[in-house]
């Protein structure tokens, strides 16, 4: 007996009985948005504050511990408390739509 020859491509369905999973998330059109002082933030200031606030967490938890041989738990501690309110804020905009 021979076996039934496979095609080379067979067509699927990924998602049967699904909606089909965009390739992009399509931002929310939201009129905050639109307005200039926020273009300004996401584009030049949430950056800037991301970067800064990435580069403390690695002076507190891995750089200065090297250099100094200790460990500042106060210092661990206000930086891991401003990194919760900076993306704490971030999640909060991606809930309600705006980011």
């Amino acid at each position: 007996m021979t076996e039934p020859a496979v095609p080379l491509a067979s067509v699927e369905e990924p998602n049967a009985g699904k909606p089909p999973v965009p390739a992009t998330i399509n931002m929310p059109d939201h009129p905050i948005r639109q307005a200039r002082w926020y273009q300004l933030f996401v584009r030049l200031a949430r950056p800037s504050l991301d970067w800064a606030t990435l580069a403390w967490l690695l002076w507190c938890t891995i750089i200065q511990p090297v250099i100094d041989d200790k460990f500042d738990v106060v210092a661990v501690g206000m930086c891991l408390g401003w990194c919760a309110t900076v993306y704490g804020f971030k999640f909060a905009e991606k809930i309600k739509g705006v980011a």
